[in-house]
């Protein structure tokens, strides 16, 4: 479950951010609450475009990993049985991750041990092809998560899930999650694993070879989710209608959306500037910055916890000394490159917890930009100068012209630094291969949590650990965490895994840059999803 070009965000990832123009309440235009409601910019548009740069690879969600279109997608015509909320964030409104709620489910609660959770359906909720909703489909939808041995059953680990017994049908509305020990993760955890298959009509399209019906459901949109797909056309546009059977609130405030696949961004510009598009999610850089300045069109911007790093192999010579490590740490100009790379709009950061996250301390990365003290933890390694080769993403400038900055203010402190510019599929190669000395990294963590945190980037195995790091403090403090669910006991972990890596020094932290999403004005109810994939059930705009 894992987002892009992405560097940090995986299996798990396996966290982002957007804003909320308009609020989503209970008077909203076009809630079903008060129907008749208008926008300020008078009625409701029945049809929303969105240009998107690529089409989806598959629609089976339990085997789809770094496909931001499809996640996206999947948040919206899967059925969740429960998600996050929403909360003011300044003047906009973003998902709550301390706030889970039923959706499609009724209730999802604890037994007093915190190691039993009981899942209740509603009644009645059916999917497209009539069939309706029930236990039976949960269990036959974990049990194919279990047997992928992928998406899900990946993250099910950390809650203590790991095989199907643990999954018990109730009855017919009811089902029962047994983990291994209590979690507080379970609530964020179960909000991105907890979708279910329409059961039924996938038992009609399985063999002996493909028990799972893998084959039909890569080729065949779900249904039952908060849209239904009306039609997709391979490789060019897939339209959404709104699921008039959804039993919740927050319904879809749009009755059509159009997702049209428009790969090249000048393309999505101009189209955006001529009114053929209302939205477009793939646009960055200089075409985002001149977009400001056109009419009709508005850039959104909102804090975000999308982290902008340098991870630093620590078995690899140099960095495999901590003082080198230090020097780099110290020679990185980070307040230029929030000016230059960014235009100023990204926040810098203490710590490799993201801002924002429950936990985040200033203790965690006592760096800043200082050549003298670069050249005095250089000297401590017995060096004066070193060499070594930074690694970044071809098809991103944003990384390029870090990577460049970096490399100039490096060199003054006597760090010599190779640029190379690799495409995702060498990319990918070198990161299997443990051969990148030093990478650049940006991406999101899909759960708010440090133990979410270290079970993806920090601990031994961790799937988007590319620094090569472990230390048996932290080691310790991860599988401590696992069991402990009082909130002040948590943040004394995560106080005591800062201080531990802000001594080794694993990556280095530059920014945690503003999300940033071009419109049209009509545009509204863009609420910024913590988990980088937007939720489209609270858009709308005016005709």
């Amino acid at each position: 479950m894992a987002p892009p070009n992405i560097s940090r965000r995986g299996l798990l990832q396996l966290g982002g951010s957007v804003a909320l123009l308009m609020t989503t309440g209970a008077c909203a235009a076009g809630s079903k609450d008060n129907p008749d409601a208008k926008a300020s910019g008078g009625p409701a548009a029945s049809t929303l475009r969105i240009a998107v740069s690529s089409y989806l690879s598959s629609w089976d969600q339990d085997f789809v990993g770094f496909d931001l279109t499809a996640l996206m997608l999947f948040k919206n015509v899967y059925p969740y049985m429960i998600d996050y909320g929403v909360t003011k964030a300044g003047d906009s409104e973003i998902l709550d991750t301390a706030n889970i709620t039923p959706t499609f489910a009724e209730s999802f609660e604890p037994d007093s041990t915190q190691k039993i959770w009981t899942l209740k359906l509603r009644q009645g909720v059916k999917f497209a092809s009539g069939n309706e909703m029930k236990a039976a489909d949960v269990k036959w939808s974990k049990d194919r998560a279990f047997a992928a041995q992928a998406n899900v059953a990946g993250i099910y680990r950390t809650i203590g899930l790991t095989k199907p017994e643990q999954v018990v049908v109730k009855d017919e509305y009811t089902v029962e999650f047994h983990q291994e020990f209590p979690s507080a993760l379970t609530k964020q955890i179960q909000a991105i694993s907890l979708y279910v298959f329409d059961s039924v009509e996938a038992k009609k399209h399985a063999t002996d070879a493909d028990p799972w019906a893998k084959e039909w459901f890569a080729k065949n949109a779900p249904t039952g989710g908060y849209f239904n797909v009306a039609k997709a056309t391979q490789g060019q546009e897939i339209e959404l209608t709104a699921n008039t059977g959804y039993p919740g609130p927050d319904g879809a405030k749009t009755p059509t959306i159009r997702l049209s696949v428009v790969s090249a961004a000048a393309n999505q510009r101009l189209q955006l500037q001529a009114g053929d598009i209302d939205i477009a999610l793939g646009i960055t850089g200089q075409d985002l910055q001149d977009l400001k300045k056109v009419e009709g069109v508005k850039v959104l911007s909102a804090a975000s916890n999308n982290q902008v790093a340098i991870q630093m192999s620590v078995t690899t010579a140099p960095f495999d000394d901590v003082n080198v490590r230090k020097a780099l740490a110290y020679a990185v100009p980070y307040e230029q490159i929030i000016k230059n790379v960014y235009g100023g709009d990204a926040r810098p950061t203490k710590s490799l917890v993201p801002l924002d996250m429950p936990g985040y301390a200033e203790t965690g990365y006592p760096f800043a930009y200082d050549l003298e003290k670069a050249k005095q933890a250089l000297a401590a390694s017995g060096k004066t100068t070193v060499n070594s080769e930074l690694v970044f993403a071809s098809d991103s400038d944003e990384q390029q012209k870090i990577a460049v900055q970096v490399q100039a203010e490096a060199a003054k402190a006597g760090i010599t630094l190779k640029l190379t510019p690799l495409d995702p599929a060498t990319l990918g190669e070198r990161r299997t291969q443990k051969s990148i000395p030093l990478q650049i990294t940006t991406g999101q963590l899909w759960v708010n949590d440090v133990e979410y945190m270290l079970a993806t980037s920090f601990v031994k195995g961790a799937a988007l650990n590319y620094s090569n790091y472990t230390n048996p403090e932290l080691e310790e403090i991860y599988t401590k965490s696992h069991t402990t669910v009082e909130d002040a006991a948590r943040q004394q972990l995560w106080a005591q895994a800062q201080t531990i890596l802000a001594a080794d020094v694993p990556w280095v932290i530059i920014c945690q840059p503003n999300f940033n999403l071009p419109v049209r004005e009509k545009v509204a109810g863009w609420v910024q999803p913590m988990d980088g994939l937007a939720r489209l059930r609270y858009l709308s705009a005016s005709a």
